[in-house]
């Protein structure tokens, strides 16, 4: 007789494992067991910004607009997919106060890293450009392309459980023959429904017996397991399958790197230790991988899920990278997720496609049994249905190694080093010159250091100090010889990045030049600075900067002026909107587009300057702008804004008198301009006739000023009168008319041609 469906218990959690780091600070020793020091004591609430997550109030939804995690519950349901979402973020509580305490952190935040490249270059696994938060950290698609064994998993999980489409009928027939009898019921090999564990007789050899057998000699990991049928067939792959076996052996062998620290960070938060194999499946442990959708990290975190859980994730420091952070943060959020949906299998499954996702899931189909949602036709995502059971077989392949033919394998030795603390600004070179250690070397023990140094201070934050590894047995002689060397930011000064600034416009303001800024901050050509940023700059001897000056800003032809409002300018950066600009200067978008004669439908162009009109003392600290003091305004069209843009061209302007038979076209050869320019400036036709007597405008090149005339020399003009015959013509040219007047100068002639 059939046994009635099991649910297996978990067994007890076996001998914690040494934890990830061994702290020799500069100020001494920290216990080899203990919490692991915080990246910058200066932010201890970003470091501790909930309590363990066995007692964490389950993750709220988040307002409609406000900010999201992996996957956060909006006013419209997206469709599950089995990439395309985000993991849940923390509760809105949980949210302010990580932000609040971002606040606090000593460097202000700049732009969040864009879309990362899935391969970082070695020794430098920095994001490169805006990053898609459209994938749950849970996703492991993504991140397979970067790690062998997932890629090897993923592609037999493509052969292990193929998904059919709904309602397709294979061949050519499409109706049985008459008197056939009915075919049976199909079986979907993806989540098969769970099936009784059947007896085994006393002396029974049915291979099914002996495979039931097998299963229940099998230890199980530390949480509740259902050995569905979807589990089982991950479980023969591993023992039977080739690939399944060397993938095990890997991933057997890797995990020795970070799995002891990773249970005891688990276990330390009053959750299984076995948990640890998710973050497996997810990054095959390789803590400086990136998805294409840019998760990044051993728990593929993504940026704005990261900061809802207090890690830092700037130009500057990524802490995703960072394998003791982002577990922190990992151990958080599934403790949320257990709290919210009460079994590990909803918990998982939630961590792959968003909490909010599975919400509405179970809400839609009236369900919270996992293995009930994964038979029914477009609940789960596909990859969700397949992701619970992969992380079941590998966590009880990991508790068995032996029966799965493991036991001779030798794993990693688990990451180890020390930690000094150092001050904001600090080079990794110098620090792996005081370890003596390679630049790499210490780039790999600190991937979460995006510009191969530790985050300068803002001016108005204090001095905190930041942790950065070393080699195992390097950390106190690192220590002196860093204390010998003194302060590391005296050769340099900081700069806050306001809105408007780039590296050209702060290169001017701090007298030096726009590729030293580039070099000393790690600056990408394309890279845009966001306000706030903050960056080294070289040390100027100067007491006062360079004053933000405008030679000529040109205004439309309108008489605005207010009682209690001033009036500045702003340069247009790449990408700005009249939205970010009204913001940045405290205006309305209205107001921006009367001031400056813009139409509402058009982009705004890098480099034309808007005229604002601030509230009379307002703080504009934040944004670059130019003061009206510090400019000449020229109204567009007027004769004097003619004046000084032809004069840059060495042209001035001649008002000639039409004489009869006179045309556009022969007019302008009479003073070596074009038609079509001709018809550009007196914004006429070329065919039009013109009445003698009338005016049409000609810019012709101006003359050079004469040379001062040596002593005993005759002037000028008594010159012209000795020489008649050698007087210079008109300015006008030799048919220039007698009433021609001279207004505008430039240095070269207008183009030929039309």
């Amino acid at each position: 007789m059939a046994r009635p469906r099991p649910t297996l218990r978990a067994l007890a959690t076996g001998a914690i494992a040494l934890p990830l780091v061994v702290g020799v600070g500069a100020a001494g020793a920290r216990p080899a067991g203990g919490d692991a020091p915080a990246a910058s004591e200066a932010a201890p609430a970003a470091r501790s910004a909930a309590p363990p997550a066995s007692t964490q109030a389950p993750p709220a939804a988040a307002p409609p607009g406000s900010a999201r995690g992996p996957e956060l519950d909006g006013p419209t349901p997206r469709p599950a997919s089995p990439s395309a979402r985000k993991r849940s973020a923390a509760p809105a509580a949980r949210a302010r106060k990580a932000s609040a305490a971002a606040s606090r952190l000593p460097h202000q935040k700049g732009k969040p890293p864009s879309q990362p490249s899935p391969r970082l270059p070695p020794g430098a696994p920095r994001p490169a450009g805006p990053g898609s938060e459209a994938t749950p950290p849970g996703s492991t698609a993504t991140a397979a392309a970067d790690d062998p064994e997932l890629r090897a998993l993923h592609e037999a999980d493509r052969a292990m459980f193929p998904k059919l489409l709904p309602g397709l009928t294979p061949g050519w027939v499409w109706e049985p023959p008459a008197g056939a009898a009915p075919a049976p019921p199909e079986q979907d090999d993806g989540a098969l429904p769970p099936g009784p564990v059947p007896d085994t007789p006393p002396g029974a050899t049915d291979p099914e017996a002996a495979h039931a057998e097998w299963l229940r000699s099998l230890a199980l990991p530390g949480f509740p397991v259902r050995l569905e049928p979807a589990v089982v067939k991950y479980l023969e792959f591993y023992r039977d399958d080739a690939r399944g076996k060397a993938i095990a052996r890997v991933w057997a062998k890797k995990s020795g790197r970070f799995a002891p620290a990773l249970k005891a960070a688990l276990v330390r938060a009053g959750l299984p230790a076995d948990l640890v194999w998710l973050s497996l499946i997810e990054s095959g442990h390789n803590p400086t991988i990136v998805s294409s959708a840019g998760a990044a990290g051993l728990w593929q975190f993504m940026p704005d899920s990261a900061r809802a859980y207090g890690l830092v994730v700037d130009r500057w420091v990524d802490e995703r990278y960072d394998p003791e952070r982002i577990t922190e943060a990992a151990v958080r959020y599934l403790g949320d997720l257990h709290q919210r949906f009460g079994t590990w299998e909803l918990a998982m499954g939630a961590y792959n496609m968003g909490h909010g996702g599975m919400a509405r899931v179970i809400q839609k189909f009236n369900s919270n049994d996992f293995w009930e949602l994964a038979r029914l036709e477009a609940a789960l995502p596909w990859e969700t249905t397949l992701y619970v059971p992969k992380i079941f077989a590998l966590a009880i392949v990991m508790n068995n190694l032996r029966a799965f033919g493991l036991e001779d394998v030798t794993p990693d030795p688990p990451e180890a080093f020390d930690t000094l603390l150092v001050g904001p600004g600090t080079p990794l070179e110098t620090v792996a010159a005081a370890a003596g250690t390679s630049l790499s070397e210490l780039r790999r023990l600190n991937p979460s250091y995006l510009a191969a140094r530790v985050p300068p201070a803002s001016p108005s934050a204090s001095r905190a100090r930041w942790r950065v590894r070393v080699p195992a047995g390097s950390g106190e002689s690192a220590g002196r010889a860093l204390a010998r060397a003194g302060d590391p930011e005296r050769e340099h000064d900081v700069h806050v990045v306001r809105f408007g600034d780039t590296v050209a416009s702060i290169a001017a303001r701090r007298r030096t030049t726009e590729s030293a800024i580039r070099k000393l901050n790690q600056i990408g050509r394309d890279e845009v600075l966001d306000a706030g940023t903050v960056l080294l700059v070289p040390r100027s001897d100067e007491a006062e900067f360079a004053a933000d000056v405008e030679p000529v800003v040109v205004v439309p032809a309108q008489d605005i002026r207010y009682a209690d409002r001033d009036r500045v300018f702003y340069r247009v950066r790449a990408n700005d909107t009249l939205a970010r600009v009204a913001h940045a200067f405290g205006v309305r978008r209205s107001e921006l587009l009367a001031w400056n004669a813009l139409d509402p439908a058009a982009r705004l162009q890098p480099d034309m300057m808007l005229q604002v009109w601030v509230r009379r003392g307002a703080s504009l600290g934040h944004v670059r702008h130019v003061r009206e003091t510090d400019t000449r305004v020229l109204v567009a069209g007027t004769p004097e804004f003619i004046d000084y843009f032809e004069s840059l061209q060495g042209r001035q302007r001649l008002v000639v008198t039409v004489a009869v038979g006179d045309t556009l076209e022969s007019i302008g050869r009479r003073h070596g301009m074009s038609v079509g320019w001709m018809e550009r400036i007196n914004r006429m036709p070329r065919t039009k006739r013109l009445a003698p007597g009338a005016t049409v405008i000609v810019y012709v090149k101006a003359p050079k000023p004469a040379a001062p005339a040596p002593e005993g020399a005759a002037a000028p003009a008594e010159a012209a009168a000795q020489a008649p015959g050698d007087a210079p013509a008109a300015v006008g040219g030799a048919d220039a008319p007698a009433g021609a007047t001279s207004d505008t100068q430039e240095p070269e002639a207008p183009p030929q041609g039309s």
